[in-house]
Formats: structure tokens, C-alpha cells, sequence
């Protein structure tokens, strides 16, 4: 399987044929055996003419993507009716029946219709029977007031899994982007070409294939994994500005790096096991070339983390700051030693 982003292109790339020709309710994707007696398959026809107001009287809108918009607004404080209007349209052109199983769900910018919502959740491609049975006996069933559906509640299959876990993940990266860019407004001018240098070596270590991908929510979790190690460097920019790092010594330094030269050391020498497939770590799909490659991108983010705190008039000492991103590293290896 191809390296994924969690961009939005993944996400509408995830997206795209949801709305191919399917039978009604949609279960291309159940791989096993139904009966038109079961609840959900009953509420599904009860509404199979519920579609949404103007479903499929709008020409194709290759340019607008009805996901991102309705993450987006769901995700800013207030958004208009007219901001809603704009997702409906969005989502009535794309056919993208997932937005629109959420806007009436919710009755965001629109009545709230519990029928359209089921509909279209019954049109839904790419979903499990379990995912099927969970997500239409949650629609009609009772609701926490103040409670908002979604999509991603009822989930069974690594394929959503994926899905959701993009969705989730550009929602964090905007909140992240939007606070690194206002550190880097209050910098020190001096400063600020060593933070863009850092922003950058982050994101390439966080990019750095050190996932298992074997399974179906393989993907899924290497999404997580890099939204993890970006948030990780965003808290420690925080702790480094606002000098809150633990202090460390020399000593402490030298203790943890050799720590972390002996389990690279030791990821990076096959075992007995293992000499069968001498390029891959253990059980997993990791190989040791993806593993030298990310713990080089770890080296230039370390130096380009120092290199930044060099042009800071205060904040943590280097020391800390090695000591806590050798840590880091060090329990990202130690994650991978599980494999073994």
C-alpha cells in the first residue's frame, strides 16, 4: 500500500464513488448474508424516497468538497446560515450522502429530519452491515439533548476507521497550524527563519514511515501515529518557550542517548527469527531502511530545534531540550521493539 497523507486529498480521494450507482439500501460492501426482516433494513425502506430536497438535480461540482466545508463550520464558533446553505449545495451536488445524513441529522442549516438522515445513511457506500446496524439504530433511536451525530460514531471497519481518523487529524492540524502561526508572528525577527526551519524538519520527521501497515485500519494508524508526533512537538515547543522543560545535566544526557543508541543498535541488527526477511523489523511491515531514514529525520529536527532555541533570549536550556527529544525518540523505538 502507497504512503498516505492525512490531507484533505486523502480524504476526498476516500469519498470519491459514494455516490456510484448502488442498490438501495447500499450493501456492496456487507459481505455477508442479510435479511429484509432485520430493523435496519425495515427503516431503510421505510424511507427509501426520503432523500434530501433537491437530491440529484444538481449539475456536478468537481471544485467543492462537502466533507471539508461541513468539518470546517462544525469546527468554528457560529457558523451562519449561510455558511450552512453553502455545505448543502456542496453536498447536494457532490451527492456526498454522508454530509447530508449529518445536516439533517443535526439540522444544521436545515430542519432537523430524522427520515432524510436515515436515507441517506442507508446510501452510504463502504459501510459494514455492523456499521449499517449501529448507525441507522442510532439515528432513530433516542438522542442526548445537546448531542451531535456523526458519521464516525458508529464504526466498524478499517476502511472508516481510516476515514475518520483523516478527519479528526486536519481538524487538529488547523488548530495547530493556526497557534504555530501565531508564535511565529511573536518571535524575534532573528528567530523566525530557525522556526520555519523547525516547522519543516517536524513535519518531515512526523512524516516518516514507521508505521505497521499490514491490516485494513493500517492506514488509519499511521494518520494517527503522524498527528501524534506533531502535537508532541507542539507541546514541547510550548514547554521550551515557556521554559518548563524538567533541567537536565551532561549526565542525564549522556545516560538517555546511550539508552537510545542501544535500542537503535539493536532494531537495526536482525535477529535469528528474522533472517528470513532480514530487511523488516520482526512481524511488522517496517523496514530498517524506513527506520535509518526517520531516525535521520529525527537528528535534523533535534539540531533544528536547537538551532532555534540558539536565536531565543530565553526559554529551556539545550540540554533539556536534547534530553526530552531523545526521550521522545526513545519511546518511539521502544514502541517498535514490540515487533520483535
Amino acid at each position: 500500500m502507497p504512503a498516505l497523507s492525512h490531507r484533505l486529498p486523502l480524504i476526498a480521494f476516500l469519498f470519491a464513488g459514494l455516490a456510484q450507482a448502488a442498490p438501495f439500501p447500499n450493501t456492496s460492501h456487507f459481505g455477508l448474508p442479510f435479511s429484509h426482516d432485520e430493523a435496519w433494513y425495515r427503516q431503510c425502506m421505510r424511507v427509501e424516497a426520503r432523500s434530501a430536497p433537491g437530491f440529484g438535480e444538481r449539475a456536478p461540482a468537481p471544485g467543492c468538497d462537502a466533507s471539508r466545508l461541513y468539518y470546517d463550520r462544525r469546527a468554528q464558533a457560529g457558523a451562519t446560515a449561510a455558511e450552512w446553505r453553502q455545505v448543502r449545495e456542496c453536498a447536494l451536488a457532490r451527492q456526498d450522502h454522508a454530509v447530508l445524513m449529518m445536516l439533517y441529522a443535526n439540522g444544521f442549516g436545515v430542519p432537523r429530519d430524522t427520515d432524510i438522515a436515515v436515507h441517506h445513511a442507508c446510501r452510504l457506500g463502504f459501510t459494514a452491515k455492523a456499521e449499517m446496524e449501529g448507525r441507522i439504530a442510532h439515528l432513530t433511536g433516542p438522542r442526548r439533548p445537546g448531542a451531535v451525530f456523526d458519521q464516525c460514531d458508529d464504526i466498524t471497519s478499517g476502511y472508516m476507521l481510516t476515514v475518520c481518523a483523516g478527519l479528526r487529524e486536519h481538524q487538529a492540524e488547523r488548530g495547530r497550524k493556526a497557534r504555530l502561526d501565531r508564535i511565529a508572528q511573536a518571535l524575534p525577527q532573528g528567530a523566525r527563519p530557525a522556526f520555519a526551519a523547525l516547522r519543516r524538519a517536524a513535519d518531515r520527521y512526523a512524516a516518516a514511515a514507521e508505521t505497521d501497515m499490514q491490516g485494513t485500519a493500517a492506514p488509519g494508524r499511521a494518520i494517527a501515529r503522524k498527528g501524534a508526533l506533531q502535537a508532541r512537538f507542539a507541546a514541547t515547543l510550548d514547554a521550551v518557550l515557556g521554559d518548563s522543560l524538567p533541567k537536565a545535566s551532561q549526565q542525564d544526557l549522556a545516560r538517555i542517548d546511550g539508552e537510545l543508541n542501544t535500542v537503535y543498535r539493536t532494531l537495526m541488527t536482525p535477529t535469528p527469527s528474522e533472517r528470513g526477511r532480514p530487511g523488516r523489523i520482526g512481524a511488522s511491515s517496517i523496514t530498517r531502511t524506513e527506520l535509518r531514514q526517520a531516525e535521520r529525520r529525527w537528528i535534523a529536527y533535534r539540531d533544528a530545534f536547537l538551532a532555534f532555541r540558539a536565536r531565543l533570549p530565553s526559554g529551556a536550556g539545550p540540554d533539556a531540550i536534547r534530553v526530552a527529544l531523545t526521550g521522545q525518540r526513545l519511546d518511539a523505538l521502544k514502541d517498535i521493539m514490540r515487533y520483535r
